[in-house]
């Protein structure tokens, strides 16, 4: 198994989170999947001989959630995640705000 990890602009929202795990549990070889909104990152474990980052990206890509080009503004740096426990992130960040997006809106 390898790991990979995407940075998604597009993830802003718990279910958005939701629909990327959806479409990545649907392909062949994918397990682990990590989604964050908080960090707009999408990190899981794969297995080469199944998936390739390129089909997978293409996946999130045809789903509405293509992956981040260089200069997008993405935090970068992967947030680890213990199974069981909350996500860290949000202590970082010193305080969580649930508000709309506009964009989820117009959907």
């Amino acid at each position: 198994m390898e790991k990979v990890q995407f940075n998604v602009p597009s993830l802003w929202a718990d279910h958005h989170t939701l629909k990327v795990r959806e479409v990545l549990s649907q392909l062949p070889g994918v397990t682990d999947i990590v989604a964050s909104s908080a960090f707009r990152v999408v990190a899981m474990s794969y297995d080469p001989a199944l998936v390739t980052p390129g089909a997978i990206m293409a996946a999130l890509d045809e789903a509405g959630y293509p992956i981040a080009t260089a200069g997008a503004e993405v935090l970068t740096q992967p947030v680890p995640v213990q199974n069981g426990r909350r996500d860290p992130a949000w202590d970082r960040l010193g305080f969580r705000v649930a508000k709309t997006d506009p964009r989820d809106v117009k959907r």
